[in-house]
């Protein structure tokens, strides 16, 4: 009778312990992976069969070929629901980073009322988008709402937050910035507190006051995060819009706050075009593409730099 070796049993007892790993790993990630493709990639790539066929619900897909992707050259909605969706960016995405960066550092901080600010910031994130719209929606009321009885106190006129153009849109972006807020503040929180305290305390020996201890040790020190919180807005200011425009403006007034993906819903629901609303998406797809790529590449290029002062 032949004796295992040592060796060959300590092996069988490692592939072992890896397929009970796998298994494991597989009752985990399993569900997530079927809900996933469920839920997003066979839409997805329904979508994209879809903007091939001109659809309006009711007949039979007929294909159509590139027609649909040609006439966003000629709709005359196209160019301004996407310049739409360019201003929410530019005015949410970058107050959203400066201002989630200083709560985190002051929610890092280690003073009195700080406890007050960490449960205040963490609210929006409990709360759905509909739940939030409809909040604001009562802040923003034009004679009995919060905001304008605020300004009222001050003998300032009321402001049509949502019924004039100059208005509307930055009125949502700033619920929008609010909703945005936990996300980044727990994702600065995070890269705030691998700093070390040595760090910190040498600084405040030299005289380094907060503000300037936060713009040339904190801010440098979170670059990396940076990257991935504006990648992160940028899609959240693309998304976010449709939702929150749907239901408190529903893309007025005057069709100011119509982004695209709005304006493909309605093409799809109101005129009947789901062909045409899944091309539209795709150019909103390839937006999202960009900004990813984009995202990635600077990344890198912040490691370079860090590696070659290293």
């Amino acid at each position: 009778m032949t004796l295992a070796s040592p060796a060959r049993t300590a092996g069988r007892r490692g592939l072992g312990a890896r397929a009970r790993d796998e298994a494991a790993a597989a009752v985990f990630v399993g569900p997530n992976v079927v809900l996933y493709t469920v839920f997003v990639a066979v839409p997805a790539l329904a979508g994209l069969a879809l903007s091939f066929f001109e659809w309006d619900l009711i007949d039979a897909p007929a294909f159509v070929g590139f027609d649909n992707f040609s006439k966003m050259f000629v709709d005359p909605n196209v160019v301004p629901s996407l310049l739409v969706t360019v201003e929410f960016l530019v005015l949410g995405v970058i107050p959203t980073i400066i201002v989630g960066f200083l709560l985190a550092v002051l929610v890092n901080a280690r003073m009195r009322g700080v406890g007050v600010v960490r449960v205040l910031y963490f609210i929006p994130l409990v709360v759905s988008a509909a739940v939030s719209s409809v909040l604001w929606g009562w802040l923003y009321q034009p004679q009995s709402g919060m905001l304008n009885s605020i300004i009222g106190v001050f003998g300032a006129d009321p402001v049509p937050w949502l019924s004039r153009t100059a208005w509307a849109l930055p009125a949502l972006t700033i619920m929008i910035i609010w909703m945005s807020l936990p996300l980044v503040i727990i994702l600065y929180l995070a890269a705030l507190q691998r700093i070390s305290d040595d760090l910190l305390d040498a600084a405040r020996l030299d005289g380094a006051g907060p503000w300037t201890r936060a713009r040339h040790i904190l801010w440098p020190a979170v670059s990396h995060t940076t990257v991935l919180v504006v990648a992160l807005e940028i899609l959240n200011f693309i998304a976010l819009p449709f939702e929150i425009s749907l239901i408190m403006t529903q893309g007025g007034p005057l069709n100011s706050t119509m982004t695209l993906s709005l304006y493909s819903y309605r093409v799809a629901f109101e005129q009947g075009e789901v062909g045409y609303a899944a091309a539209l998406s795709i150019l909103q797809l390839l937006v999202i593409v960009i900004v990813a790529l984009l995202a990635r590449y600077i990344r890198r290029v912040i490691d370079r730099r860090g590696r070659n002062k290293a």
